[in-house]
């Protein structure tokens, strides 16, 4: 069977999750775990606002898409601090289950409101038209780290969110609104 878009993006939340379940249960295999964990979940959040989201937006979704979006500023945010963390410490393991908690929620989010709504909105044949994009995108972002956005992403993020007049900030100044509105 063709997998659609809608497909794809429960699949990614399917291995997120389990990835969660590993570093939880498998404290050795933390060091290892980690970056792919942070490679897939950057990657797949990267598709996810390259064309999942301006979809969601067009189709009337714009209030969902942009707590959506914020909560991926958020994830991003633990990445790092997980990725500073030391695998043995307890800061580690506070931070992972931030993150996992987090996800969950967004996943659930996703699942029940942005999913959804596209499903009602698209055509079938364009939902799986919808998924060559969206593994383009992710292939694409793979090897990206949490904290490194460029300024496409930035610019995405920013419109995701809903933001305007942003054309003339700076790079650094629209990465800096975009972390206080991941905080708000």
């Amino acid at each position: 069977m063709i997998k659609d878009l809608i497909d794809l993006v429960k699949q990614d939340h399917r291995e997120v999750a389990r990835l969660f379940d590993q570093l939880d249960r498998y404290r050795h295999r933390r060091p290892m775990l980690r970056p792919v964990l942070s490679t897939l979940l950057v990657a797949h959040d990267r598709a996810e606002e390259d064309v999942v989201y301006p979809r969601a937006r067009d189709a009337g979704g714009a209030a969902g898409v942009g707590c959506r979006q914020r909560e991926h500023l958020r994830t991003e945010d633990l990445l790092v601090r997980l990725g500073r963390a030391d695998p043995d410490d307890a800061v580690f393991d506070s931070i992972l289950t931030d993150l996992a908690d987090r996800a969950d929620h967004h996943f659930r989010r996703e699942e029940t409101e942005v999913l959804p709504a596209l499903r009602d909105r698209l055509a079938e044949d364009q939902l799986v038209e919808l998924a060559e994009p969206f593994i383009r995108s992710r292939e694409h972002h793979f090897g990206e780290r949490p904290g490194e956005r460029r300024p496409t992403d930035l610019r995405r993020q920013a419109a995701n969110i809903g933001l305007a007049d942003v054309a003339d900030l700076a790079d650094n100044d629209l990465a800096d609104l975009l972390r206080k509105l991941a905080d708000e």
